[in-house]
C-alpha cells in the first residue's frame, strides 16, 4: 500500500503525560517511520474560556503549543483530535457544561453527549473552543472531530419528541456533521471522522467528498471487516468508499502485549483497495503504560512503510527493541492475546469453560512464565517493554484463573460435597499476582510519570477494588455454603453486546427473589465467539416454583434451555408462557438442545431511532419437573 498519512496516536485526554516523554514518544514516532501523530484531546487542553480546567488533567495553550512545535522540528505532521457530540463527559463534568448533556445516558448517570436542542447555545461555546485548540496546531492540515460511537444520540425528552413528530435522527446527526465540516473548512482544514456509526445512520452518500473516513477495526478480520453494532453488518466499505470517491484511513489497535493479528489481517484487507492513510490507535493509558504496545507500535510503523515481507523483517522489529533478543521475538510473535475479563462473583455466578479457553488459559500460564524470566535479562527500555507485555498478559491469565475458579466451585454445588475452603489458597495466589502487577506498574508510574496524577486515580483504584473483591470471595469460601445451580444455555452473543437480564426464582416454600440483574456474556472479548454458551447462576438450596427470566437493552438476546439443581436433585424445563413484552417461539426454550427463543427486537436501526426499545422488559416464565 501507498499511505499518504502514516500515524501514531497519543491519548492525553484520559491521561496526562510528562512534556519529556511525550518528546521521546514523537522521537520512537519518527524512528519507527511514521509522519504524523494525531493526539486526542477532549478537553484537555485550557483555552481562555475554560481556566477553570484542573490543572493535573489539562495544558496550557504554551504547553500544547509546545507540544506541536516540536513535532513539527523532528518532521512530524500533530492533527488534533477532539469532539463536539459524543465523548464529552469530561467537559460536563464542570457545571459550567452540564446542562449541554442529554441528561440521562442510556446506562444511567449523565450522558457524555452533547444535546443538539440546545445547540443555539451549545455551539458558540464549542465552536469556540474548537477554533481556539486548533489554531495551536498551526502546521496542520487536518483535523479528527471524532463522531464514533453515538449511543446516546438525541435520546432526551425533547429531542424524543422531534423524532415521534417525523424528525429523522439520521437528518440531526447529518446537519451536525455538515456544521463541523463547515466550521473546520473555515480554519483552512481538512475534516477527518469515524465511520463506525454509518452501521446504525446511513448518511454516506450525502456527506461531502473532502471529508476523510477514519474506519476502525480492532479484532481479527477475515474476509470483510465484521461490523461493531447490534445486527454486526458485514459489508465492503472500502470498496463503497472507493465507488462514492471518498479518502479513508484504516485504524489499526496497539495491543498491550503487542500482538499483531490486527493488523495483519486489518491490512490484508486494506491493500485490496485505496486507503489514504494508517492510524495506529493507542487508548486509555490511565491505569496502564504504553511502553507494552511499542513493538506493534514500531511494526505497523513498518508495515505503513512496506518494510514486512518475511517472517525475518518481523523478528527484526521486534528483536530490535529487545536488545536484539530474537527468541523473545519470536515468542512475542507466536502470541495472539485477546483480553479477558476477570469474574469476581464466583460463588454466584460462572461461565463454563471451553476447550478455547482451557487452550488458551495454559498457553498464557506457560508463555507468562518464559517472559518473565526473560525480563529479568534485560535492562532498560527493553525491560520496561517486556514488563509491561507481562503484566498486560499475567493479569488475563488470572482473570481466566478466576473464571475457572468459578466453574469449580458451582461443580461443587452441584457435586457430591461441598468443600469451598480448598479454593482459599488459589484465591490468595491470585491476590497476590495481582499485587506483584500493581508493584511494577508503580515503578514504571515513577520511572514515566513522576509528578503525574493517574486521571481519578484509576491506577491505584483497579487494583484496591480487586483486592477488596477477592478478599469478599475468600470470606464466601470459608463460609463453605451449598447452593443450588440455574443452568443456562443461550447462543450468538458476543462481549461487546449490550442486553442485560433479570433472573428470577419463586421457591415453592418462599417468596420470588431475584438471583442475577446484569449482562450474561462470554468473558472473552471475540467477535467471533459463537454457538452456545453455557453460564450457571446459583441460588438458595430449595426446590423452586417458577424461574422468571428476561431480557432488555440494544438487540435481541437467544435463549436456548434451562435446568436446574437443588437438594440432590436435577430439574428440566417443561412448561413456558410469556409475560412481558416480545418474545418469538418461546416453546422452543423446553428442547434440551440448540433450538432458541428470540427476546427483543433484533433491528439495531430501530434501537437507535428509539431508545425506548431498549428499556422494554422482554419475560418468561418457566416451570419445571424432576429429570
Amino acid at each position: 500500500m501507498e499511505l499518504k498519512i502514516k500515524c501514531l496516536q497519543l491519548d492525553l485526554a484520559r491521561q496526562k503525560e510528562r512534556y519529556d516523554y511525550i518528546k521521546k514518544y514523537f522521537d520512537f514516532a519518527k524512528d519507527c517511520g511514521y509522519n504524523t501523530v494525531m493526539i486526542y484531546l477532549e478537553n484537555v487542553v485550557k483555552t481562555e474560556d475554560t481556566q477553570f480546567f484542573l490543572d493535573e488533567q489539562s495544558y496550557t495553550v504554551k504547553e500544547m503549543e509546545e507540544i506541536v512545535n516540536y513535532a513539527h522540528q523532528i518532521g512530524l505532521d500533530v492533527i488534533p483530535y477532539l469532539q463536539n457530540l459524543s465523548y464529552l463527559e469530561k467537559f460536563f463534568k464542570y457545571s459550567q457544561f452540564s446542562h449541554f448533556s442529554e441528561g440521562t445516558g442510556r446506562f444511567g448517570g449523565m450522558s457524555g453527549t452533547a444535546c443538539l436542542c440546545k445547540k443555539d447555545e451549545f455551539y458558540p461555546f464549542i465552536d469556540k473552543y474548537i477554533k481556539d485548540v486548533v489554531s495551536v496546531f498551526k502546521y496542520s492540515k487536518y483535523v479528527n472531530m471524532g463522531f464514533d460511537e453515538q449511543f446516546n444520540f438525541a435520546i432526551c425528552d425533547e429531542c424524543m419528541k422531534r423524532v415521534r413528530q417525523g424528525e429523522s435522527k439520521d437528518e440531526m446527526l447529518l446537519e451536525h456533521i455538515l456544521h463541523t465540516n463547515e466550521l473546520i473548512k473555515s480554519l483552512g482544514k481538512t475534516m477527518l471522522m469515524w465511520d463506525d456509526w454509518f452501521e446504525y445512520s446511513d448518511i454516506v452518500e450525502r456527506l461531502p467528498r473532502d471529508i476523510i473516513l477514519l474506519s476502525w477495526h480492532y479484532i481479527f478480520m477475515s474476509d470483510e471487516p465484521n461490523g461493531h453494532w447490534t445486527n454486526r453488518i458485514k459489508k465492503d466499505w472500502f470498496a463503497y468508499y472507493d465507488r462514492l470517491g471518498f479518502k479513508y484511513m484504516i485504524a489499526v489497535y496497539a495491543h498491550r502485549a503487542s500482538s499483531v493479528y490486527n493488523v495483519d489481517t486489518f491490512v490484508n484487507y486494506a491493500k485490496k483497495h485505496n486507503p489514504y492513510g494508517a492510524i495506529t490507535t493507542v487508548w486509555c493509558r490511565n491505569d496502564s503504560f504504553y511502553e507494552g504496545a511499542f513493538p506493534f507500535i514500531a511494526y505497523a510503523g513498518a508495515m505503513w512503510n512496506n518494510r514486512i515481507n518475511c517472517e525475518a523483517d518481523r523478528i527484526k522489529v521486534f528483536s530490535g527493541l529487545l536488545n536484539g533478543d530474537e527468541d523473545l521475538a519470536k515468542l512475542l510473535l507466536m502470541l495472539n492475546v485477546v483480553e479477558v475479563f476477570p469474574n469476581f462473583d464466583p460463588l454466584n455466578y460462572c461461565g463454563n469453560d471451553t476447550i478455547m479457553l482451557s487452550y488458551y488459559r495454559h498457553t498464557l500460564g506457560y508463555f507468562t512464565k518464559q517472559i518473565k524470566m526473560r525480563a529479568a535479562k534485560l535492562s532498560g527500555l527493553a525491560k520496561d517493554i517486556i514488563t509491561d507485555i507481562y503484566d498486560y498478559m499475567f493479569e488475563i491469565y488470572l482473570n481466566m484463573r478466576l473464571c475457572k475458579l468459578s466453574e469449580k466451585i458451582f461443580d461443587n454445588y452441584d457435586g457430591k460435597k461441598t468443600d469451598l475452603p480448598l479454593f482459599v489458597g488459589e484465591v490468595e495466589e491470585i491476590a497476590r499476582g495481582y499485587e506483584e502487577i500493581r508493584n511494577n506498574g508503580r515503578a514504571l508510574w515513577k520511572k514515566y510519570r513522576e509528578g503525574i496524577k493517574s486521571r481519578e486515580n484509576s491506577f491505584e483504584q483497579k487494583f484496591d477494588t480487586r483486592a477488596e473483591k477477592l478478599s469478599k470471595i475468600i470470606k464466601g469460601l470459608k463460609e463453605n455454603r451449598r447452593k443450588g445451580v440455574l443452568f443456562i444455555n443461550y447462543t450468538g452473543a458476543e462481549f461487546y453486546y449490550t442486553v442485560n437480564n433479570i433472573i428470577k426464582v419463586k421457591y415453592k416454600d418462599g417468596d420470588e427473589e431475584e438471583i442475577f440483574n446484569g449482562a450474561l456474556k462470554p468473558f472473552e472479548s471475540l467477535f467471533e465467539t459463537t454457538g452456545t454458551i453455557g453460564v450457571r447462576v446459583a441460588f438458595e438450596d430449595k426446590e423452586i416454583e417458577y424461574v422468571k427470566f428476561a431480557a432488555y437493552g440494544e438487540g435481541a438476546f437467544c435463549l436456548q434451555n434451562l435446568r436446574y439443581y437443588a437438594k440432590g436433585e436435577k430439574y428440566t424445563a417443561y412448561e413456558v408462557k410469556v409475560t412481558k413484552g416480545k418474545v418469538q417461539n418461546a416453546e422452543k426454550i423446553l428442547y434440551d438442545d440448540s433450538r432458541f427463543a428470540v427476546f427483543g427486537y433484533d433491528d439495531g436501526k430501530a434501537h437507535f431511532n428509539d431508545i425506548g426499545l431498549s428499556r422494554e422488559i422482554h419475560e418468561v416464565e418457566i416451570k419445571f419437573k424432576r429429570l
